[in-house]
């Protein structure tokens, strides 16, 4: 049954099939891949990969755990975070569908950790059982859901939606790591020179992972050398701030630029944030009375709307075709895979975990391969899609020129009248016609002059960089505690805003967002500009209303129902046709499918 090819309707996805059809069709298309996944891997990309998604993952647990450690007095802090990221960032690679994304705690699911904690103080149940229990239900959740394909919702979400959440996400990490440059200054117990010096290594990670990772598109040496060069930006930047930050403290000395470090000790690694004595690393599913069940089964329920969503986008914007993938998907593995590491999750006391937006989206780009690396026969799908492309520009310039009813040589009076009767029945000008050929013109030799190999024409798909990341992570807390100690926070937090600022690339949200003040001739080639600018600043404000509403919430004391809001987002979208403003055609227009 498994050897026998699988043919996908992709235009005809139901929102939700029969018992267990999608996951044995998820298997069907997976398992033959198996081998390939973990071969694959061996590949100069991979390297630059794990040693650049190592550090990513690390930030991002650190930072996630510190704040949920702040939030819940160290009944779930780093400790836990670190731990869970490490096992079941290895597990889940090895059971999902989709290898490509990587398991982390992200700033939604965060949110509503603490939201649950606050209305079980209210109501005086206790947090971890609470927590553990919510969480099993939440896996009944995502069990059912992956063997009846809810998933399949998803894939009827458009842009609107995805890329609110995305940015939603973006501006999580952006903000945590402008939040802690900012409080290094209003901190009392701050020195001056620390801060000014934690916040001058942070920027410098951040800008030197830009830059470097810039020039890909640059002049400077050949593509190979520019792509290896900027596989490796985060990398380099990485080490270049520690650098300065000893530097900075060698020089001044730790009195004067006493930077805050990795909040990591030598004691024993089997123990959790408060010691065992205090929090056990087994939840007591005991400590609970049938209210406070009642309460989890609804909090799982709500939990299941933010981790679907948090889930789902992130591996359907993996899986855009902008990333070349070859080997299909599997989004009912992923769910089933994710309900087997929740129950451990739970039990432990551990954050939830998914495939967080941020490093899966870092992760996929990292190992994309440009123009001719992945070999002659990605070198051929470009040139066979650049012919492609040249015939549909070729045949939209006849069709304009057709439209403008002039013939070749001089024109005498009757065809002149001819032209004008063809213009007219256009609906367009002469002048319409010249700038419309005039833009598509421009796009042909854009498309053709574009540098090459800064194309993607492929990606180095498999299972072997997410686990390896992780057992680093793992290595790294039970050997080398003392080094990781040594880490400046600002350093990672550098690294944090580079990875929520690069994650904005190619969100039509954000880039809409600066056609404010963007000069009309500049606009991009976009479907979206076609439909007149103040229905698309219109409908770009709906999306920054919602995208403040749901930040707003989430840090109110109502923040336990925020998951609501973000399940409203696409009956949201479907309402907006129905307003007066917008026809099916502009909406088409200004959000398209992926």
């Amino acid at each position: 049954m498994f050897s026998q090819p699988v043919v996908r309707d992709e235009h005809n996805v139901p929102l939700v099939r029969g018992f267990a059809k999608g996951i044995v069709e998820d298997l069907r298309v997976k398992l033959p891949w198996y081998w390939s996944d973990l071969k694959d891997a061996f590949h100069t990309k991979s390297l630059t990969t794990i040693l650049y998604i190592f550090w990513g993952a690390l930030a991002n647990a650190v930072a996630f755990g510190a704040l949920l450690g702040d939030a819940t007095e160290g009944y779930m802090g780093a400790t836990e975070t670190l731990l869970a990221t490490a096992a079941l960032g290895m597990l889940y690679p090895l059971l999902c569908g989709q290898p490509l994304t990587i398991m982390g705690a992200t700033g939604p699911i965060a949110a509503y950790i603490i939201a649950l904690r606050s209305i079980g103080v209210s109501l005086g149940i206790p947090f971890l059982p609470l927590y553990a229990w919510s969480g099993l239900f939440l896996s009944v959740y995502l069990f059912l859901g992956s063997l009846f394909s809810v998933s399949n919702a998803i894939r009827k979400v458009t842009r609107f939606t995805e890329e609110l959440f995305s940015v939603l996400v973006s501006v999580i990490f952006i903000y945590e790591a402008c939040n802690y440059f900012v409080t290094l200054f209003i901190n009392p117990e701050v020195s001056h020179g620390e801060a000014k010096a934690g916040l001058f290594v942070g920027l410098l990670t951040f800008f030197t992972a830009t830059g470097i990772r810039g020039c890909r598109n640059g002049r400077l040496f050949n593509q190979w050398i520019r792509n290896r060069v900027a596989d490796f930006a985060p990398v380099i930047a990485i080490f270049l701030g520690l650098g300065v930050s000893w530097l900075l403290i060698g020089h001044y000395g730790i009195d004067k630029i006493d930077l805050d470090f990795l909040p990591f000790t030598s004691g024993d690694i089997t123990g959790t944030t408060l010691g065992t004595d205090v929090r056990p690393w087994l939840v007591d599913l005991t400590d609970i009375n049938a209210a406070g069940i009642g309460l989890a089964a609804v909090g799982g329920l709500f939990a299941f709307v933010v981790i679907f969503f948090d889930q789902n986008i992130t591996v359907r914007l993996v899986n855009a075709s902008e990333h070349k993938l070859k080997k299909g998907y599997g989004y009912d593995m992923d769910m089933m895979a994710l309900c087997l590491c929740t129950v451990l999750l739970s039990l432990c006391g551990c954050p939830w975990l998914v495939s967080a937006t941020v490093p899966s989206l870092n992760h996929c780009r990292s190992l994309c391969f440009f123009g001719n690396e992945g070999g002659n026969d990605k070198q051929e799908d470009e040139e066979r899609r650049i012919e492609e492309q040249s015939m549909k520009t070729l045949n939209k310039l006849r069709d304009l020129v057709s439209m403008s009813g002039v013939p070749e040589g001089d024109l005498d009076d009757a065809e002149k009248a001819s032209s004008v009767r063809s213009v007219s029945e256009s609906g367009l000008s002469h002048k319409d016609l010249v700038v419309a050929i005039h833009k598509e013109s421009t796009s042909a030799i854009e498309m053709m002059s574009l540098p090459s190999g800064t194309e993607i024409t492929g990606c180095l798909e498999q299972r072997i960089t997410p686990f390896t990341t992780h057992l680093l992570i793992l290595l790294a807390l039970l050997f080398l505690r003392p080094a990781l100690g040594s880490i400046p926070l600002a350093v990672l937090r550098g690294l944090f805003m580079y990875n929520g600022w690069s994650n904005l690339a190619g969100n039509e949200f954000w880039d809409r967002i600066w056609l404010f003040i963007t000069d009309p001739k500049k606009f991009p080639e976009k479907s979206y500009v076609q439909v007149k600018l103040w229905k698309v600043h219109l409908f770009t404000v709906i999306q920054i209303v919602l995208l403040i509403g749901i930040l707003v919430l989430m840090r109110s004391p109502a923040g336990f129902v925020f998951p609501i809001v973000i399940g409203l987002l696409h009956p949201i979208r479907l309402m907006l046709v129905k307003l007066p403003y917008f026809s099916e055609e502009e909406m088409e227009l200004l959000d398209s499918h992926f």
